[in-house]
């Protein structure tokens, strides 16, 4: 049983830095900048890449994004990747986005869609930085490769479509 307390613990986040996800195979990157640092100006980029066997990469697409990912995971076949919250603002806006072809927003979804109020209050921990919801949680593909499974720390499985957003929860 998780206990949440009243109040919110201190976060550190120091600046966000350009990342690289990879799909589980290897053969997908999916690199991440950041907005400029000393005036945050502008929005952070991803590129999606193939990974030829060579080291040589070839761009997929490349699009500003809605968010500063904090995680990012590529689908094995390339067509979707997806961002999980923003850096410093964990559990908010952008909790949950879904890239599809050419870097299209497939959805966009923030925490309250994901989760009750209740359920946020009882099992996610807040701190000043945000809402910590995939603390301990696994989060992979399923096997047909059209689903994101989420299961978080509580028992809690959520599972969304990766061509449509549609989400189902499995309890």
């Amino acid at each position: 049983m998780v206990i949440a307390t009243a109040g919110a613990a201190a976060d550190s986040w120091p600046g966000p830095r350009p990342h690289v996800f990879t799909s589980a195979r290897g053969v997908y990157g999916f690199k991440t900048r950041p907005p400029q640092l000393a005036t945050w100006s502008g929005k952070s980029q991803g590129t999606l890449v193939v990974l030829a066997a060579d080291s040589s990469e070839t761009v997929k697409w490349s699009r500003d994004l809605v968010n500063i990912p904090v995680s990012a995971f590529v689908a094995d076949d390339g067509k979707h990747v997806v961002t999980f919250d923003t850096w410093a603002k964990l559990g908010h806006e952008h909790a949950l986005v879904i890239y599809g072809e050419q870097g299209s927003i497939v959805v966009d979804h923030d925490l309250d869609a994901l989760l009750t109020p209740a359920e946020i209050r009882a099992s996610v921990v807040e701190t000043v930085g945000g809402r910590r919801w995939l603390q301990d949680g696994l989060i992979a593909f399923d096997d047909d490769g059209e689903t994101i499974v989420i299961s978080l720390h509580w028992g809690k499985k959520i599972r969304v479509a990766l061509s449509s957003g549609t989400i189902e929860t499995v309890q």
